[in-house]
């Protein structure tokens, strides 16, 4: 495993062979998923080859970007210096419109985000990397 890199204080994800479309493709403001053709199944994270069934026929699709929140969770103490910049923020689960989970983070008052609350996703530059965030429509 590598050292995590670090540019303007933000760590910089590592990026597996089998997500480095997911990664170009947030470069452009895009947010993609992995379809399986043989089984219709959404695959998230990215794989090489199908959990579900075993193949290797994925494709990239673009995601519509809207989902509802699963869980979160509100960290008041960040770990490094650019995320204790940023504090309160928060951070959890999306269900995706096309059926995967995302690890996000969740922008808004804390005290205004809810489990179920329809969320659309919006990108932010952090070091190098652009990310997905979200936030309530």
């Amino acid at each position: 495993m590598s050292a995590i890199a670090y540019v303007d204080g933000w760590p910089q994800p590592y990026p597996l062979p089998a997500a480095e479309p997911y990664w170009q493709a947030l470069q452009q403001q895009r947010l993609t998923y992995q379809h399986c053709t043989a089984c219709s199944q959404t695959v998230w994270p990215a794989h090489s080859h199908c959990p579900h069934c075993g193949r290797q026929t994925l494709e990239w699709r673009e995601s519509s970007g809207r989902g509802t929140v699963y869980s979160f969770s509100t960290v008041m103490r960040g770990p490094t210096p650019a995320w204790q910049a940023i504090v309160p923020y928060t951070v959890g689960f999306v269900r995706m419109a096309e059926g995967h989970y995302l690890f996000t983070q969740i922008e808004g008052d804390p005290k205004t985000i809810a489990i179920g609350q329809p969320v659309a996703v919006r990108f932010v530059q952090r070091g190098d990397q652009t990310l997905p965030v979200f936030a309530g429509e």
